[in-house]
Order: C-alpha cells, then structure tokens, then sequence
C-alpha cells in the first residue's frame, strides 16, 4: 500500500563526489518512498536518508538505493532502516491518510 503523504527528507549521495540537498518525499510505503530532487540520481545510486517525521523531534535515518528515476523525481527502494524508524514512518502516514479519508466520508474539506 503506498501513501501520497509529504515529507521532507534530507539525502547525501555515498560517492567519492557526493550530492545532498533536500527533497519532498511522497508515495510512502513500507519498502521505499518517491523523492522530488533538484539534482537528477542515477539509478542504482546508495543514498543516505534522514526523514523529518511532522510532530517527531527525532529524524528516522535510513538508507535507500535509486530503483528508478525520472528527471527530477527518484524512487528509493529502502536497504536499511530499523524496524523501530519504520513503524515510526508508517504511523505517521497512516494517520494522515486515515485523517484525510474520514474528512472525505463525512463531506468535509481538508484544510
């Protein structure tokens, strides 16, 4: 199940010449994530990842390798994260989605 909840992240290329900068991540799901870049990753590219979860002190960090790219927009299949930051992740997702779609049942608009 993938979730089209915004997030910022932050990454850094793992190679000798590295690329970092910030991103909006989006289309969450339990093995990987879509990324929005100003620089254009190659595919099978290692980043190192840290997710600024809304309403978390602490980022999740996480590592993630280019499975596809598309211009600016990436997708990162996830390679290493503690199943502690995953569960963190997820549940933030799920309840904005869950927010999201219950505003829609009862013929609200989101904010």
């Amino acid at each position: 199940m993938r979730f089209n909840t915004p997030m910022d992240v932050e990454y850094k290329t793992l190679t000798l010449n590295p690329i970092f900068g910030k991103a909006l991540a989006k289309d969450l799901s339990r093995e990987g994530l879509c990324v929005e870049t100003k620089h254009k990753l190659p595919i099978g590219t290692t980043l190192e990842l840290s997710l600024n979860v809304p309403g978390d002190n602490l980022p999740v960090f996480a590592t993630g390798k280019v499975a596809w790219a598309d211009g600016i927009e990436a997708g990162l299949k996830l390679t290493k994260i503690s199943q502690k930051d995953r569960v963190r992740v997820l549940e933030h997702v799920y309840k904005e989605w869950l927010r999201n779609n219950t505003r829609r049942s009862f013929g609200e608009h989101s904010p």
